[in-house]
């Protein structure tokens, strides 16, 4: 082993450094001066310290398919087994060929370097490569740190800087070589070096350049590598493919004359063209560093923002960001590529980019009982470079809440119902329940304070005169009201406007009149708290139907007919309570992540919880499976073979916000078609239109796309998924299969699929039980009184 006296007297002499006492003259040196110079040495410090290498993260769908890598550096950890022999012998040969000779100083190496070294004031060759590792590692460290003034030293090649650092590198390498094997020391350079195009370590480098890992790599794509770290912009592989090739071929000079290879592979690696072009080497995969690569940019966009909100990664959203970015995490989420992937055809086939209309789609599908996203798109191209209706590229995401960078929101219209027909089954209403609806009296236009969810696009004059229900403010109960002195409730189709008309029926054909006097009768209020309980909001964070001028009311019409905006996201979970038999699961879209140790990290996962009885769950489904009829609004969502759904539509008052939410035992959907917020919408009317090679007869109706959509999401064939920890069993004892046969169930499934789930897990019940008969109740709704809302979830 190289003393540390021989190795500064070898520097000292051989380089001519002279000046600030760091050495003993070449002529006349004394013990003293030796000494000195010796102790001056030995106070460098030796010890390396290093943060852990930044490297990318890894953002995983449900069946491991890399969605996004996030990262700083684009760089992944290799271990030594995980590196090609042929890559070890590259890099060895072009930078240090007696690296497994010497101790870390390689005193030939810094001889031949006297000549120009002592002439000029630049500080040139004899680095072996530990001592180039060190180099690399303080810059890094430095960097990571955020000293560029660090990063400046560890990098001087001029002036007495470059002499200091020469030394310290001497010190630290001589150290590390005490305390680390040559393979580790090896193996680190390689997980450190920069080989341009913004890649760093040889296992990206690998992957980038040649799409395959490192421990693949032959012998021409080592040499390639290896050589590019000296000068990774001059002999840029993609950018200089002719350098890159000759700096290859010295490398395989160099290997040939150490023996690493024959003849005939050094002459096999030579043939071979560095190059994009057919049958050439390069294979380039860029990496996803960030979601705008990502195959899923808009799920990808959410899961960071959601990340960003779990303690696990940090005190602060900045740690969590650096923690993401630099520290090699996996991050495994819920998405199923494929029912997505369906998704996002689906979206396009409703709204393709270009319609004369300026429509968007976005849909969200969830899984009931757990709440995991399973799929989550929507019609445009993610872009930063919005076009200029913000429709057709876009990096605004139509599925999420404000808060995850959403627009806003959309009105649901007709999709509030569902609360009312929950409220009525915990009143004790039947099912088969017949209401007696406000009659009917003669309105105007100019009268009518109306959203209708399946409504003319199209007003009447103000001087036609048309049947409406006319409520007031004393209908409703107090602090959850009208806002105006009266409200006109018309429907869209004026024969639906009956004195007396079944419950199902109302549900079925989504009958204004009806839920406005049903909701009168069982309690504005209460119907608000059922949709916090259920866990809808609007989608700037607030409980739903707030009125934006009094945050202490809360609008009647938005309770009842959907005039307050929410996202896709928040209404597929919502609905998802329905097919889970009134347990409410918050939309999850992730299910572990660990760090580059592979240590699991305790994210705050949300619980599901009981929000409604079973019984008044299944009371709501049975009326809603009406709504998926042939008699329905959602007649377009029915499933082939008699397959159990239920759902609403909703359409605001022009039918520029289409949805429909729907569910099966197995999925939650919501799907919105319309004028997107934010986008430049269709100034027309959005009565008989053509969009996506469908003509559209009358106004466009939640029924006329998103029914549709609704039902292919349905049937697009997906994997099996298993219930969360905690999951509240489905009301039944049914073991059957996710998707069992008709001959077998009696459940038939429009995609017959493999494996069958765990007895309990959502989706293990292939239908709902039927619904038990309930008295009405004797307590009268509750008197009007001010009361206060529990906040949104």
């Amino acid at each position: 082993m190289t003393s540390l006296l021989g190795v500064f007297l070898a520097v000292s002499v051989l380089m001519g450094i002279i000046g600030a006492g760091l050495l003993a003259p070449v002529v006349g040196a004394t013990g003293l001066a030796a000494r000195e110079s010796v102790g001056m040495f030995e106070q460098l410090p030796g010890d390396l310290e290093q943060n852990p290498l930044a490297q990318q993260s890894r953002i995983l769908a449900a069946d491991g398919t890399v969605l996004a890598t996030p990262a700083d550096r684009n760089r992944i950890i290799a271990e030594s087994d995980e590196i090609s022999q042929h890559m070890k012998d590259a890099q060895v040969a072009i930078e240090d060929e007696r690296f497994f000779q010497h101790g870390g100083a390689d005193v030939e190496a810094l001889a031949r370097a006297v000549v120009q070294n002592t002439t000029t004031d630049s500080l040139q060759g004899g680095s072996t490569l530990t001592q180039q590792y060190i180099k690399q590692a303080l810059t890094e460290q430095a960097l990571s740190e955020g000293d560029t003034e660090a990063a400046a030293d560890a990098q001087a090649r001029t002036g007495m800087d470059a002499y200091v650092r020469k030394l310290r590198e001497l010190k630290y390498a001589i150290t590390l070589e005490e305390r680390l094997t040559k393979d580790e020391i090896l193996v680190g350079y390689l997980n450190l070096a920069f080989y341009g195009d913004n890649v760093y370590g040889v296992e990206a480098a690998a992957r980038h350049y040649f799409d395959v890992d490192a421990k693949d790599l032959n012998i021409s794509q080592s040499a390639l590598l290896a050589g590019v770290v000296r000068s990774p912009t001059a002999t840029n592989p993609v950018a200089n493919p002719e350098a890159a090739q000759a700096r290859r071929d010295v490398v395989l000079d160099k290997m040939l004359n150490l023996g690493m290879i024959t003849q005939e592979e050094h002459d096999e690696a030579v043939a071979q063209v560095v190059g994009t072009g057919e049958g050439e080497m390069l294979q380039i995969t860029d990496s996803q560093r960030s979601c705008l690569r990502s195959r899923n940019p808009y799920f990808c966009d959410y899961v960071e923002a959601w990340l960003l909100e779990q303690p696990a990664l940090g005190k602060t959203r900045d740690e969590r960001l650096e923690n993401l970015t630099t520290n090699g995490l996996t991050v495994e989420t819920t998405l199923d590529l494929e029912l997505s992937a369906d998704m996002k055809d689906i979206l396009q086939d409703a709204t393709p980019q270009g319609n004369d209309y300026n429509l968007g789609s976005a849909a969200t599908v969830v899984e009931p009982g757990t709440g995991k996203i399973l799929a989550f798109n929507q019609s445009s191209t993610y872009s930063f470079e919005d076009s200029r209706d913000k429709v057709d590229e876009t990096s605004v995401n139509w599925n999420v809440d404000n808060a995850y960078g959403g627009p806003g929101g959309m009105a649901i219209g007709s999709i509030a119902k569902a609360y009312t027909l929950v409220e009525a089954m915990k009143k004790g209403v039947p099912v088969e329940a017949t209401l007696n609806v406000r009659a009917p009296q003669d309105s105007t236009y100019g009268n009518v304070w109306l959203e209708d969810p399946q409504g003319s696009a199209t007003y009447p004059p103000a001087n036609e005169v048309f049947p409406a229900g006319i409520f007031f403010r004393d209908d409703f109960e107090s602090g959850c009201t009208i806002g105006e002195d009266h409200w006109a409730v018309r429907n869209a189709n004026d024969e639906n406007h009956q004195r007396s008309i079944a419950l199902r029926k109302a549900a079925a054909l989504s009958v204004n009149t009806a839920f406005a006097t049903l909701a009168s009768q069982v309690g504005t209020c209460d119907i608000a708290d059922t949709m916090t309980e259920m866990g809808l909001h609007a989608a700037n964070g607030q409980a739903y139907g707030l009125d934006p001028g009094n945050a202490e009311t809360t609008l009647a019409p938005s309770l009842v007919l959907g005039a307050d905006t929410a996202s896709p996201l928040t209404v597929a979970t919502s609905y998802a309570t329905f097919a889970s038999g009134g347990v409410y699961c918050p939309p999850v879209p992730v299910t572990k992540v660990t760090d580059a140790n592979g240590e699991e990290l305790p994210l705050e996962l949300p619980e599901c919880e009981r929000v409604i009885e079973e019984d008044v769950a299944l009371g709501a489904v049975d009326l809603l499976k009406g709504v998926v009829d042939q008699a329905g609004s959602g007649y377009q969502a029915i499933l082939d073979g008699e397959r159990p759904a239920g759902g609403k539509t909703g359409t605001n008052n022009d039918s520029t916000a289409t949805w429909f939410a729907g569910f099966t035992p197995q999925l939650s959907t919501a799907v919105f078609v319309g004028n997107v917020p934010g986008g430049q919408g269709y100034d027309g009317d959005l009565r008989d239109i053509t969009v996506g090679g469908r003509f559209i007869d009358g106004p466009l109706f939640g029924s006329s796309l998103a029914a549709r959509r609704g039902r292919r999401s349905w049937t697009a064939p997906r994997r099996g998924w298993t219930s969360r920890t905690g999951t509240i069993r489905p009301p039944t004892s049914s073991t059957a299969s996710a998707s069992p046969s008709p001959a077998s169930s009696g459940c038939p499934s429009a995609r017959p699929r493999s494996g069958s789930r765990t007895p309990g897990s959502p989706g293990a019940w292939c239908g709902w039980p039927p619904v038990r008969p309930r008295a009405r109740s004797s307590t009268p709704p509750r008197a009007s009184a001010p009361r206060s809302r529990p906040p949104a979830r």
